[in-house]
């Protein structure tokens, strides 16, 4: 393949790999690294354009990153495009003002004004909706630059050779309305080609994987499959190349939804599976999550389970690799990436294996995972598949004790939700479907007596790539038939509809 056109700076923040997923779904590889392997990659390589994500820190905190050393501030090698904290970063090092003006802190949509005659943002509307996080803002502009965009202070900048650009806010983000042409714009003026698709990311994950295992004794795989886009789709990608080494694993946990595991032996055959083992271990980890309410350890609990199932079959089968579907999404969540806050801990990112483990969609976000399952031919039951978390309904049961009990009332809970949505063809609006039970008794009427039960939530959301998420607002007759049918069940007293935002809010309760 050709060598990689655009490198990104990675200082931590939650959209990083957004701006890598953006820059191949307009056709063009990066690389993504920290500052200080950035300075590595930069001795060997010139790319044609490097791009400064944003951060979590400012650039007045002790310790915050820096630009790397051998970045060229000058332009004359490449283009430069600072991101939010990378334009903050550009500005402060080049000689501009970096403050917190209380009336230009932005968290979530804005409107943006744009200099249209600047070729940054050519084709772009005057006046633009953007998607905005920051508290502190470029106030002073370093020597040589001009302001090419405002929102009630500077919001883009560049200087007058056009080589060097900020942008205050996150064109990568789906919710920045042009953001992809603002992009696009960037990658226009940095001559990059276009360089990636769906095939040859395929034949390069097989390259990969293959000469991994050329390299080790032991050449038997184990792939942790769930039935869901992810797993099946890396599934179908090795299986054709790895044959009978690729033993791919399923457990029921006891969390999963009504009819998976059936689902889940459809999906497998139909990505080519020659060899599936399901294991039952209901009772393990009910029994192992039970004693805890908090999310944080109930996904630990999942996970001393999860991980003494799949080394039992590693032994077994005397593996010597564990395959995942993890993206980049988990891995950014979990905090693995760069210096990017931990947000939640996930079942399958950060657990110490004997073998080697393998994460070949570790760059991957959803969107682009569907897209290699279109390109493999997999049935839309795979590609057009809703995402369910690993540990499933024990993450459904919030803020009371998980038990058999309480993970059926959820189990079918979400099996009447799931049908009256296809009932009325509201699926395909939908990216990810919650019901959860909450721990809120509380008292009802029924029958003309008086009862204390649980308490629904129904959240539903729309996004693209899980960083940035819009809670989707059901039409009110289809609540009301929710609301109805749900309440029936002799123990459910209330439902309630979450549309918070992700952010705020993340896309599960816990």
């Amino acid at each position: 393949m050709n060598e990689i056109q655009i490198l990104i700076v990675d200082y931590g923040s939650q959209y990083t790999l957004v701006i890598g997923r953006t820059l191949r779904e307009l056709g063009v590889r990066s690389v993504i690294l920290p500052p200080n392997k950035a300075d590595g990659w930069l001795k060997y390589n010139t790319p044609k354009a490097v791009i400064l994500s944003g951060s979590n820190w400012s650039v007045h905190n002790e310790g915050s990153p820096s630009l790397p050393k051998l970045l060229d501030v000058t332009g004359k090698k490449y283009l430069i495009l600072g991101i939010c904290y990378g334009m903050q970063l550009l500005s402060y090092k080049l000689g501009g003002v970096v403050e917190r003006p209380l009336s230009h802190r932005e968290y979530g949509p804005a409107n943006v004004t744009v200099n249209t005659k600047h070729p940054l943002f050519n084709n772009i509307k005057e006046k633009t909706e953007v998607w905005a996080s920051h508290g502190d803002t470029v106030t002073k502009l370093p020597k040589g630059f001009i302001s090419i965009a405002t929102s009630g202070g500077i919001a883009a900048m560049s200087d007058k050779a056009n080589r060097i650009l900020g942008i205050q806010f996150h064109p990568e983000v789906i919710d920045t309305k042009e953001g992809k042409k603002i992009l696009q714009n960037f990658l226009k003026l940095s001559s990059c080609k276009k360089d990636w698709n769906p095939e040859d990311l395929i034949h390069q994950i097989q390259k990969e994987v293959l000469d991994v295992v050329k390299e080790s004794k032991k050449q038997n795989l184990i792939l942790g499959v769930s039935g869901g886009v992810d797993s099946t789709t890396l599934a179908a990608v090795l299986a054709p190349v790895l044959r009978e080494k690729l033993i791919c694993v399923a457990i029921d946990t006891g969390g999963l939804r009504l009819g998976e595991i059936e689902e889940l032996k459809i999906n497998t055959k139909s990505a080519g599976v020659k060899n599936l083992v399901i294991i039952k271990a209901e009772e393990k980890f009910i029994k192992n999550i039970s004693v805890t309410i908090d999310g944080e350890k109930k996904r630990a609990k999942f996970r001393d389970v999860y991980k003494k199932i799949f080394e039992e079959q590693i032994a077994k089968h005397k593996a010597g690799f564990i395959v995942q579907g993890t993206l980049a999404t988990d891995i950014i969540e979990s905090g693995k990436i760069g210096k990017s806050a931990m947000i939640k801990t996930h079942h399958n990112v950060g657990l110490n294996w004997e073998v080697d483990d393998l994460h070949p969609f570790r760059n991957l976000f959803k969107y682009e995972v569907r897209e290699l399952a279109r390109a493999l031919k997999l049935p839309p039951a795979v590609h057009q598949r809703n995402p369910f978390p690993g540990p499933g309904l024990f993450l459904r049961v919030v803020g009371t004790p998980v038990s058999k009990k309480n993970i059926e009332l959820v189990r079918e809970a979400d099996k009447t939700v799931t049908d009256i949505l296809k009932k009325h063809n509201l699926t395909k609006d939908i990216s990810q479907l919650i019901v959860a039970l909450l721990g809120i008794n509380s008292v009802g009427v029924k029958g003309d007596e008086r009862v204390y039960g649980h308490s629904l939530a129904i959240r539903a959301v729309q996004t693209v790539d899980f960083m940035t998420a819009k809670g989707y607002y059901f039409p009110p007759k289809v609540v009301e038939e929710i609301t109805n049918a749900l309440t029936k069940h002799k123990n459910i007293v209330r439902v309630f509809f979450d549309m918070t935002p992700k952010p705020p809010a993340t896309t599960e309760f816990e």
